[in-house]
């Protein structure tokens, strides 16, 4: 695949281009996140000439959600969409989507024609190779992860588990999505069976805590707290021992268990590693 490159996009307009302006197009609907845009063609709002962007929302396996940057164009009479025909339809200007991105409208096919583009892109073919591989299901899964769209991530996540359940990284991702959704009793069936693969994961346990605390099962949150903070013995694992540890105090504090409070709260600043976000929480909560 070839490099990539973020670049800022930049893009003029010529007195000829921005003289037919006839307003906004109040049939574009800037309700989309570029995350529920995979593989479609969109707008970004006009600026103040009431010139709009559009360009192809795709993902890249390595870099993630990308936008291609087709061109622009200014409502017509009639409501036809007149291009920017100083820019190339040759012109490729990628840009990395970053998480407060602003929405986007979905482009309607019957607009395709006047900006000379097809309902799909011929280099997309190029990013999509083999779909149904338990690779590009588990990467685009940790993707849409990484971006918080953890309902689309299930569905590529799930399409692995169901094939090979232990496939590495795998049920960490579904762990992430099912908490991040609130589904803790999902959480919960994945990392016992998680478990019986990977016993001295503490990540598991931890993540287990938490889904019991959030159930307010504090029993099993202790049990499990404890166990992965026992496991956590290399020095790389001070965070998540430290984060273990303020979550149980909370966990003792809920149940009514001051001096537990205080106990594991001290004991989870002395193992966060100073300015670190875990360290910091745990001087927000008074430690």
């Amino acid at each position: 695949m070839k490099p990539f490159f973020v670049i800022l996009l930049v893009c003029s307009c010529s007195a000829g281009f921005c003289q037919n302006y006839y307003g906004a197009d109040t049939a574009l609907k800037f309700d989309k996140r570029y995350t529920q845009c995979e593989r479609k063609w969109v707008v970004r709002r006009p600026d103040g000439t009431g010139k709009y962007d559009f360009g192809f929302i795709y993902i890249d396996s390595q870099a993630g959600f990308t936008f291609d940057f087709k061109g622009n164009f200014i409502l017509g009479e009639n409501n036809k969409y007149i291009v920017d025909t100083s820019i190339s339809h040759n012109t490729s200007i990628k840009a990395l989507l970053y998480p407060k991105w602003g929405n986007v409208a979905i482009l309607a096919a019957s607009h395709f024609n006047e900006l000379g583009i097809k309902p799909q892109p011929d280099w997309i073919g190029n990013y999509y190779h083999y779909t149904d591989t338990l690779a590009h299901n588990f990467r685009w899964g940790f993707i849409y992860n990484d971006v918080n769209q953890c309902d689309t991530a299930l569905v590529y996540l799930n399409k692995v588990y169901a094939l090979q359940p232990h496939y590495k990284g795998l049920e960490f991702e579904l762990i992430f999505a099912h908490n991040a959704l609130n589904d803790y009793d999902g959480t919960i069936n994945i990392v016992t069976t998680a478990l019986e693969a990977d016993a001295i994961n503490p990540l598991l346990y931890r993540e287990l805590g938490y889904a019991y605390m959030k159930e307010k099962n504090y029993f099993k949150a202790i049990n499990a707290y404890k166990t992965g903070i026992n496991l956590c013995t290399a020095d790389t694992q001070l965070d998540t021992k430290a984060e273990m540890a303020i979550n149980l105090a909370e966990v003792y504090k809920s149940s009514g268990s001051d001096d537990d409070f205080k106990l594991w709260g001290k004991l989870a600043k002395s193992w966060a590693r100073p300015d670190t976000e875990v360290y910091n929480f745990i001087v927000r909560q008074g430690f």
